[in-house]
């Protein structure tokens, strides 16, 4: 199963930049997809949550360390959405046809750094 953010949950809804404060979560097992809400707003209470739904497969615009750090100790994959945008089913479509990219080490680096350097939300890192 893949699970992927996106803004809305309403059909075809285009895949949210944002991560741990997504509001919704798409899932789709091959067959069908489904759109849940995120109620945990943190990354790293969400792969407990994708592990229990059986995800393999994880696409994402940006990402924090805390989920990535979490993500590393399972054996899903992380692949890149792209930085333009995007709808569920252009995200699928590449999904079956094998175009997307599983982000490595050095590319997840980059993404990373990009996401703590372009938002604040009232907190500290701590790094």
């Amino acid at each position: 199963m893949i699970t992927f953010p996106v803004k809305t949950n309403k059909e075809n809804a285009a895949v949210s930049p944002l991560f741990g404060k997504a509001k919704y979560f798409a899932f789709y097992d091959g067959e069908n997809l489904t759109i849940e809400e995120n109620t945990f707003k943190h990354g790293a209470p969400l792969i407990d949550w994708f592990l229990n739904k059986g995800v393999n497969d994880i696409v994402i615009k940006e990402m924090g360390i805390n989920p990535y750090k979490k993500i590393k100790a399972t054996s899903m994959n992380i692949y890149h959405a792209g930085d333009d945008r995007v709808t569920t089913n252009e995200l699928i479509e590449k999904y079956k046809n094998n175009e997307l990219v599983v982000l490595d080490e050095e590319k997840m680096k980059l993404i990373i750094k990009k996401h703590e350097s372009s938002h604040t939300h009232g907190h500290s890192h701590n790094h």
